[in-house]
């Protein structure tokens, strides 16, 4: 290979060199095992779970997390429900006020109308003053003169040449639209769990406590097969007693017998329904449920 091969650019394509140089377009990295949450990381501070909860799909949290997380939560959604509300009321109160100008409007066509009695008073020509005249007179509108198709003068009011706007206007602030403040029902609001995409519902009743099995060195390990536990182990949380037990084990040994129960401490099981697999981002070769490629969207190049 020739020496400066690589940052050749006379060719028409990019070689692999010159892309990594190049910092525009859109790029892809493959993601490795240090960017991979472990099995047993809460999935709200990224730190290994204190207490760890599992929710029914599978996502594990620290159990101060995920009971501040479901506090706020509803303290937003209370929150939106009084400012829903409170723009309930704002728009009964206008409605209210609209339709008391509507009876008001009524009201005084009915008086004109049948009645034959008008608010304005109609003052003579006669009577008026001089500046009262003046004053008429220079709200009337004005006499232009223009030159016709044949040439002949022709007179117009102002009045008509004066085209009033139809349309919204943006940059007038007097004829810029309003636009109508909207609020959400909040009522269909509820707690959610935000380690998946799309989140789910979530409740404080259907959390579980896991147990791990740990050995003097701190790691995790399978109470039936004394196998470390890892991201690429597929690990299920039996929902009556909290016990963490490879998937492999499960199979063997507790939905295979007449009478499911628990490996540990032989709590029963009543099936597939009281298992929760965890979910975890798997390794850097192997998704496993999570997204091994990342991706950057920057403008391209153009000419």
């Amino acid at each position: 290979m020739v020496r400066h091969s690589k940052n050749n650019t006379a060719s028409g394509v990019f070689t692999y060199a010159e892309r990594q140089m190049v910092d525009y377009g859109t790029k892809t990295k493959r993601l490795g095992s240090d960017s991979k949450r472990a099995f047993d990381a809460c999935y709200l501070c990224l730190a290994t779970a204190r207490t760890p909860m599992v929710c029914p799909s599978g996502h594990i949290s620290c159990k101060e997390c995920v009971m501040q997380s479901i506090l706020e939560q509803k303290k937003t959604i209370e929150r939106a429900k009084q400012e829903y509300a409170e723009f309930q009321a704002q728009q009964a109160s206008e409605l209210a006020e609209q339709q008391r100008d509507r009876d008001d409007a009524e009201v005084q066509r009915y008086i004109e109308r049948d009645v034959g009695l008008s608010q304005t008073r109609v003052t003579k020509r006669s009577s008026t003053s001089d500046d009262e005249q003046v004053a008429e007179s220079s709200k009337r509108p004005k006499l232009i003169e223009f030159k016709g198709a044949g040439g002949s003068k022709q007179r117009a009011e102002t009045k008509d040449l004066v085209e009033k706007p139809k349309l919204p206007s943006f940059w007038i602030p007097s004829l810029a639209p309003t636009a109508k403040t909207t609020v959400s029902d909040p009522s269909k609001h509820s707690v959610q769990c935000q380690a998946s995409a799309p989140a789910h519902s979530l409740r404080l009743k259907h959390l579980v406590e896991v147990q791990f099995r740990t050995s003097s060195k701190g790691e995790k390990l399978c109470p039936s097969c004394d196998k470390p536990l890892l991201n690429s182990t597929k690990i299920s949380v039996l929902a009556k007693c909290g016990h963490a037990v490879c998937q492999r084990c499960v199979n063997n040994f507790v939905l295979t017998t007449k009478a499911p129960a628990c490996v540990v401490c032989q709590k029963k099981v009543s099936g597939k329904a009281d298992i929760i697999q965890i979910e975890s981002e798997g390794t850097g070769f192997t998704g496993a449920g999570g997204r091994m490629v990342a991706t950057r969207y920057d403008s391209a190049l153009q000419a």
